[in-house]
């Protein structure tokens, strides 16, 4: 993680109306050579500031499409800021208003490791080990995927990217025996359930033990191999929350993100992406019942926005993103008055070589449509 520069007083110490007031006059003055993408984990103040609010892969779309915006102010995390430079245009400045915004899942796989467990893997499983690795993951790491044959995927089309890399090539697919899903084993394992696949045939590789702690014949048995990784923010639900959701509220409907523990999602009646999850709570019948497992911001806006209808959190703890909370309003009016002034400042960039490799990856990622809806549980 990067260290972020001390904000000088003028900025931690003005208040979020003035902050709000200054940010409206530099967004006018700088117009369309600027543009704010913000993540739906963020605040509310940063949220109402934004020009485009999405999930990873429709930030990720727009990012690509902008090509005559001269900067893009990313409201997410480093991994996001990333992806987004190497989607820009030649020219392009991508700059993320708090350099020290990381990504504790990104941090688990890292690339050099990766890339020797797949030759290993793809060993003792006799070849066809194609890697699908998850958009929060390094530019680097996304890189190492791409050589390897391989493509990104977000939790919008995690389903579709998976079939792609299980399909032959001569049907347009990567041509793969097995899955390699990284770094999150929680995606990996409920994506590759929904596809009618079971638990048993999910293996996890774990990066601090010899071979992952698996042995050539669980990796021939297995069609999915995953990096042993999570989120912290969605490990926060367990299964009596959905036990306790249900006792307290009758026909109660649960969705939750599929980053949450699989004895979670199976409990759930459905799981789907940040949008995934606002499409079906927003398009519910009036008087319906909703409780939402991933990250608390989003879920307390989705709730105000769908007054005609019951949403809560699943869980009775606060399930925050911390390091999506280190974009706020100083950070933010600090990086506008810098460019206003001429001077681009935490700038995100990647090197030529990873950025090239990185690319095929992401494109790949971002050819591969989104699945519609949210997917319904095997119980529901």
């Amino acid at each position: 993680m990067q260290l972020q520069m001390p904000l000088p007083p003028k900025y931690t110490q003005a208040d979020e109306a003035e902050l709000a007031e200054l940010i409206a006059r530099r967004k006018e003055q700088l117009g369309p050579a600027l543009c704010i993408l913000a993540h739906h984990y963020q605040s509310d103040a940063i949220v109402d500031l934004a020009d485009v609010v999405g999930d990873s892969l429709k930030l990720s779309q727009q990012a690509a499409a902008r090509r005559d915006t001269k900067f893009i102010v990313f409201c997410g995390v480093h991994f996001m800021a990333e992806s987004a430079a190497v989607l820009a245009a030649k020219g392009q400045a991508v700059c993320l208003p708090n350099i020290a915004a990381g990504c504790a899942m990104a941090d688990m796989a890292d690339a050099t490791d990766v890339s020797a467990a797949l030759e290993e893997m793809d060993r003792l499983a006799g070849g066809g080990v194609v890697p699908v690795t998850y958009v929060n993951s390094t530019a680097e790491l996304k890189a190492v995927t791409a050589r390897a044959g391989g493509a990104c995927c977000t939790s919008s089309n995690a389903k579709n990217v998976f079939a792609w890399a299980l399909q032959p090539t001569d049907q347009g697919g990567a041509g793969g025996r097995k899955v390699f899903a990284i770094p999150d084993e929680h995606l990996g394992r409920n994506i590759a359930i929904s596809m009618g696949y079971k638990p048993d045939d999910c293996v996890v590789y774990d990066p601090h033990r010899p071979a992952g702690g698996l042995t050539a014949d669980q990796v021939r048995r297995a069609t999915f191999i995953l990096w042993k990784g999570s989120c912290y923010v969605h490990q926060l639900f367990k299964p009596e929350h959905v036990h306790e959701i249900r006792r307290r509220y009758e026909k109660i409907r649960v969705i939750v993100h599929p980053e949450c523990p699989y004895e979670v999602v199976a409990l759930s009646d459905a799981f789907g992406s940040t949008e995934q999850i606002i499409q079906a709570v927003t398009g519910a019948p009036a008087g319906s019942r909703w409780a939402v497992g991933t990250e608390s911001n989003m879920v307390n806006r989705l709730a105000r926005r769908c007054r005609d209808k019951f949403v809560c959190l699943l869980s009775d703890v606060p399930s925050l993103c911390h390091m999506m909370a280190r974009i706020d309003l100083p950070h933010v009016l600090w990086t506008l008055d810098n460019l206003a002034e001429g001077k681009v400042v935490n700038r995100v960039s990647v090197p030529p070589a990873t950025a090239a490799d990185a690319k095929i990856a992401l494109d790949r990622m971002v050819a591969i449509k989104a699945v519609p809806q949210a997917t319904k549980t095997s119980q529901h």
